[in-house]
């Protein structure tokens, strides 16, 4: 295997590792992997019409009203009606919420320094790059490779196809 391929190995192995220990901090608060998406971009964003937070999780619009609605059943988010457009609404996270979403970056605080925090600054910037680099790329390089995909399609072996 050359670098690209043992890079992008390694990538595709830690993804699912990253996103089960996420999990694990969000449960402990009842809350999903998208909902935790949802008070994150709240956080981050502070109160925010519905658009533009369905915009920032880079869902539908349909997908952010049920988010917010399981949300604000369970005490995360109120909707207020936004006095500047009567046909929208802002979403923003309760008091309650937001401490508890503290507590949870603080955790993941945690978790980053026991993870790499004896990790050299100057490698650690160096990581940053490449990552940010990888993740700019992203969405052209599999646009353009899911074409060069179909052209081509893998055929499972003929133990694992389908038997009419």
């Amino acid at each position: 295997m050359d670098l690209p391929e043992r890079v992008m190995g390694r990538l595709f192995a830690l993804a699912p590792r990253l996103v089960e220990i996420q999990d694990l901090g969000a449960r402990e608060y009842g809350m999903s992997y998208a909902r935790g998406r949802v008070v994150a971009a709240l956080h981050a964003l502070g109160p925010v019409k519905m658009r533009r937070l369905s915009q920032a999780v880079g869902v539908t619009p349909r997908t952010i009203t049920g988010l917010v609605d399981a949300l604000e059943a369970d005490g995360w988010v109120v909707r207020q009606a936004d006095p500047g457009d009567r046909r929208a609404t802002i979403v923003a996270l309760t008091p309650a919420a937001g401490s508890s979403f503290a507590r949870l970056l603080q955790a993941y605080s945690g978790l980053a320094q026991d993870l790499v925090g004896d990790i050299p600054e100057a490698d650690l910037r160096r990581a940053i790059t490449v990552i940010e680099l990888i993740a700019d790329r992203l969405d052209d390089v599999v646009r353009q490779g899911t074409a060069a995909f179909d052209a081509h399609p893998a055929r499972p072996p003929k133990d694992l196809r389908k038997k009419p």
